[in-house]
């Protein structure tokens, strides 16, 4: 995956998150998911974007925007606005 393939699927969820009308929180790290709402997840996801897209800009962070998006994927998986294969899909997209 290129750095401008996981921009325009952070973009993607952004959109959808930003119609919802969605927060962008960060959640309280001592806290566990099973803990919040769906909106506290999602308003966690949301927050995650921003990073996503400056840390895929820089080699060095790479993998941290790998393990970003990977976290907003499964958020929303968990609040059921996504499918795993859906998720496997907008990674091999073009």
């Amino acid at each position: 995956m290129t750095p401008e393939k996981m921009i325009s699927i952070v973009e993607l969820y952004e959109e959808g998150l930003r119609r919802g009308g969605v927060l962008k929180v960060r959640m309280d790290p001592k806290r566990s998911f099973h803990e919040l709402t769906h909106d506290q997840v999602l308003a966690h996801a949301h927050y995650l974007c921003d990073g996503v897209k400056e840390y895929a800009r820089d080699a060095k962070f790479w993998d941290k925007a790998n393990r970003h998006l990977t976290a907003i994927q499964m958020c929303l998986s968990f609040v059921g606005w996504y499918r795993l294969e859906e998720l496997m899909e907008h990674n091999r997209a073009l």
